[in-house]
C-alpha cells in the first residue's frame, strides 16, 4: 500500500508537522539520490536486510530497526541479498526539524527499538486514517506527532561506521553518471575523469554497490527512459534511446525488454510482452 497527500499551501502554513506519504510492506528497490530527498523519511525494516550509505557513512538496517533520513542529504540504499521489505513514512512542515531536534530524533542513521510493536501500532492507525474516503491531513499529522513522541522514548541510535575513502569515490562516480548518462561513456573516460585506473574504479564500485559501473549506468539510463516514455508521448523510441545514451533503438528495445518485461512502446501502453 502506498499513499501520498497533495498538501495545499494553506495546509503547509497552518500545520507544523505534515505527513506527505506512507508505504506499507513495500519491496524496496535500490535507490540512489546523490542530492538527497526533500522530505524527512523513516524506514522500518519488516524483513530482509538493507545497506545504507548516508552522506559519508555506512550502516546496515536489520528487521525490527528503523532508519531516519534527513532531507536534502545524499544517500543510497539497497538490499543485501533477497527481498528487502520496509514500511516508510515521509513528512515535513515548518516545525518539523525543531520537533525532531527536541525529541532527539534529528540525527540520521539507524536506531534500535525496545518496543517495535508501539511503532507498528501507530502505523496501523495511520493506515486506517489514510484509507478513509477523504483523509484529513490534520488527523494524520496529529498521529504522526504521537508516533514521534512515543518513538523518542523507545529508540537508541546505533553507531555508524565511517565509510572508507573508496565510498566517496563511488559517490562521485554516481554523481558523474547521473549528470552525463546521455553521453557515450566508457571506463577509460571515467578513468581519465577520476585519475584512477579502470581496474581500481571497477573493484571499488562493485565492492560498494554490488554492481558493475556499466550495469549501474544502464539502470540510470533505463530510469530516465521510463520517465520520457510516460511524460513525453510525442517523442519517438529512437529519440528517447538517443537522449538516454543508448547506441541504437534496437539495443535500447532489447535492454528495456530484458529489464522490464515490456517493449518500450508496450510500457507506454501498459502491454506486457507475452511469455
Amino acid at each position: 500500500m502506498y499513499y501520498t497527500f497533495n498538501v495545499t499551501k494553506r495546509q503547509r502554513e497552518r500545520i507544523p508537522l505534515l505527513l506527505i506519504n506512507i508505504g506499507l510492506d513495500h519491496v524496496q528497490e535500490p535507490i540512489r539520490r546523490p542530492g538527497g530527498f526533500p522530505l524527512w523519511q523513516i524506514f522500518y525494516c519488516v524483513s530482509g536486510i538493507g545497506e545504507l550509505y548516508l552522506d559519508n557513512e555506512k550502516a546496515v538496517l536489520n528487521p525490527g530497526q528503523i532508519a531516519i533520513l534527513e532531507p536534502h542529504v545524499g544517500h543510497m540504499y539497497h538490499s543485501l541479498g533477497g527481498g528487502w521489505v520496509v514500511h516508510f513514512i515521509g513528512f515535513d512542515g515548518g516545525a518539523c526539524t525543531k520537533i525532531l531536534s527536541c525529541l532527539k530524533l534529528s540525527r540520521q542513521g539507524v536506531y534500535t527499538l525496545s518496543t517495535p510493536g508501539l511503532f507498528l501500532s501507530h502505523l496501523d492507525t495511520l493506515k486506517d486514517l489514510v484509507s478513509e474516503a477523504k483523509p484529513q491531513p490534520s488527523l494524520c499529522s496529529a498521529e504522526l506527532y504521537s508516533l514521534l513522541l512515543d518513538l523518542s522514548g523507545v529508540v537508541r541510535r546505533l553507531p555508524m561506521s565511517q565509510a572508507a575513502k573508496e565510498s566517496e569515490v563511488v559517490r562521485e562516480i554516481i554523481l558523474y553518471l547521473e549528470d552525463h548518462y546521455a553521453r557515450d561513456l566508457s571506463l577509460d573516460d571515467l578513468s581519465a575523469q577520476f585519475h584512477r585506473t579502470p581496474e581500481y574504479l571497477c573493484t571499488v564500485f562493485r565492492g560498494v554497490t554490488g554492481e558493475t559501473i556499466m550495469h549501474y549506468l544502464r539502470g540510470i539510463r533505463l530510469h530516465h527512459a521510463k520517465i520520457l516514455l510516460m511524460d513525453a508521448p510525442d517523442l519517438g523510441i529512437k529519440e528517447i534511446a538517443g537522449s538516454c545514451g543508448f547506441a541504437s533503438a534496437s539495443y535500447f528495445g532489447r535492454v528495456f525488454r530484458e529489464s522490464t518485461g515490456y517493449t518500450p512502446q508496450g510500457y507506454r501502453l501498459g502491454i506486457r510482452v507475452s511469455p
